[in-house]
Formats: structure tokens, sequence, C-alpha cells
């Protein structure tokens, strides 16, 4: 991954086109956009490795990134496409776990990335607009588990 560098307003108005708009204000967007950089990723390139202990998420701002993982035959299965104005990593911003899947770019992709070190600088500085960011994530990872469920059962005799 390469930091392209930009400036705020850049960086916002790129936050602008996803999901996360309509949940913040644009000062509210310019603000988060402080703790945030922007990543480019080749298409194959992996963004992380199943098992890594990096703490960060990221926003998919142009492209598309898959998660990948091994069945028990180890055979790579695709888990889901992540498209543009999408979030991927969450959980480990929560957790400090491993990573549960490999990411890796499915395209050309640019990303905005909040890491672990900028969101408890943020909640120090902004706290409630971290508050507000931390319960966006808390809905996204509920609404990730609740469409996870939803397909675990098609495979329950």
């Amino acid at each position: 991954m390469s930091d392209i560098g930009e400036n705020i307003d850049q960086r916002a108005a790129s936050l602008e086109k996803t999901q996360w708009a309509a949940d913040f204000t644009w000062k509210e967007m310019h603000t988060l956009a402080k703790y945030l950089s922007r990543m480019k990723v080749k298409s194959g390139t992996p963004v992380f490795e199943e098992g890594s202990k990096d703490a960060y998420m990221c926003i998919v701002v142009e492209g598309s990134v898959q998660a990948l993982k091994h069945n028990v035959k180890n055979e790579t299965k695709v888990l889901s496409v992540i498209n543009a104005g999408k979030t991927f990593g969450e959980m480990a911003l929560f957790d400090s776990e491993p990573r549960s899947a490999r990411i890796v770019a499915a395209e050309n992709t640019t990303m905005l990335v909040l890491t672990s070190e900028n969101l408890q600088r943020m909640m120090t500085e902004a706290p409630g607009l971290a508050a507000k960011l931390l319960f966006k994530m808390g809905k996204l990872l509920s609404q990730k588990l609740r469409m996870t469920s939803g397909r675990l059962v098609d495979y329950m005799e």
C-alpha cells in the first residue's frame, strides 16, 4: 500500500461519496478526514493477510477488494466483494485480534484508512465525533453479522 497523501478537503470529499455521508454532516466529515489517510493498492495486492495483527479499517473510495479465506480443503474461497463506498477491517479496531480473512485488491483500489492510533487520538481530541463514529461502526458490524447468520442458516440441516 502506498499513502498518496492529499489534503483534508480531498479526503472529506472522498468520504462524502461513501455510506458514511448519510450519518455525518460536512463539518463532521471534514474533521473525521483529519484522522484518515488515503491509500492506493494495485490489483492483486494484499491489503492485509489473515492472521495479521494490523489494527486499521478501510473505506473503499474507488475500486473493490475481495475477502478471501481457505476452507478445510485448503481451497481459497471468496467470502465477499467490498465495493466503493463500503468498509472492511472494523473488527480489528474493536478487539485487536488477528485478522479473520485475507483482503486483496480485486482491481486498482483507493481507500481511506483509519488506524487504531488515530481512532484513539480522535477519542481524546473530538470525543463526540468518535462516539458517533463508533456507533456507526457498531451498526455496520451488526448488519454484517445479520447478513452472515442469514447465509449460515442455508447450510444448516
